[in-house]
Parts: C-alpha cells; structure tokens; sequence
C-alpha cells in the first residue's frame, strides 16, 4: 500500500465521502476479481460484490489503522462469502463450470497474437476452472495470496489458522493447480 492510499483510507476513516468513493474505485476489482474465484455460480457475484462494498462504507469508521486495512477489507470479503454460503446452502452442491465471459472480458488482454491468445485462453480456463474446483479451505488462502497478495500473517489472522497451515494449504492449492496444468500441457 502506497502513502496515498494510506492517506485515503484514513480520510474515508474520518468521514471524508469523496475518499470513501474514491477507496472504492481503487478496490472494488480486487473485490470482484477475489469473489469471482471463490465462487462457482456467478448469479449473485454483483450482489455479493455490492454486499462487500456497503460493509466496507458502513464499517470504514471502525478501522484503527490505515495500514491493515487490506486484512481488514478481506476479512469483510470472507465474512461475507461465509454468509453468503449459509444462506444459499443449496451452492455447496453446485458443480457448474462454466466461466462467465462477461467477466473475463474484463481482465485485460495481455496476448501478442491470435494463436498466443487461444493457447493463453484455455491455459486460462484450466487455471480458474482449477481455483474454482479446490475445496474450500485451499481456494480461501490460494485466492487471498494470489489474488490479493496477502502475507501468509494476514492471511492466518483471517483465516483464524496458524501460519503454517496457511502455508501448507497454499503449498497443497499450488500444487493441485500444476497438477491439472501439468495434465492440460500433455494433452
């Protein structure tokens, strides 16, 4: 986090509306993108996203320090999906897989050609289909790290797990991944 973002974070603290609108700009794609792989069924993810955002406003004024606001937000993010999934038990058992394009539209587009792209595209899939498909207590911690870059401390605060167990479940998420890429590549 940068002194600016430091400096927004604590204005939007301190009631400043036009620093909340503007933290928000800043973090609402991390938010989305961090929703989108935790959860497979992306019927309600703008509800979800919005859900996130209207705790983040309402509880802004709660945060001691601007410097932990990353651990604070996620853990908001994580509370969040846990409620989600309480409310909505019938997702557990969902299996879908397909990724919607609307989304993925939205990542940007860093291919140099035509034949790069499509190789890029479905090496894409393979690794979110990957996320997606990770039991539940490996997805948390691979998404937070990778997606967010969270330290493995924040993420053990937030996961309410030791720091080696959030090491191992990254390890283990990590290598469930390569294992479905390794098989993708020998195809």
């Amino acid at each position: 986090m940068n002194d600016y973002e430091i400096e927004l974070i604590q204005k939007a603290i301190d009631g400043d509306k036009k620093a909340l609108v503007e933290l928000i700009r800043i973090y609402e794609t991390n938010i989305y993108t961090t929703l989108f792989y935790l959860k497979k069924d992306r019927n309600d993810l703008n509800d979800l996203a919005q859900d996130v955002l209207i705790k983040l406003s309402k509880k802004i004024h709660q945060l001691k320090n601007p410097k932990y606001f990353k651990t604070w937000l996620n853990q908001i993010i994580i509370n969040s999906y846990y409620d989600y999934l309480r409310k909505n038990k019938k997702n557990l058992i969902n299996i879908e897989k397909n990724i919607d394009e609307d989304v993925t539209s939205q990542i940007p587009d860093k291919k140099n050609n035509p034949q790069d792209a499509i190789l890029y595209s479905e090496l894409d899939y393979v690794i979110k289909t990957s996320i997606e498909n990770l039991p539940l207590h490996y997805k948390i911690p691979i998404a937070l790290r990778e997606i967010q870059g969270l330290s493995y401390f924040d993420i053990s605060q937030i996961t309410k797990t030791s720091i080696g167990t959030v090491k191992s479940r990254i390890a283990r998420a990590r290598s469930m991944i390569k294992n479905n890429v390794d098989k993708y590549e020998r195809s």
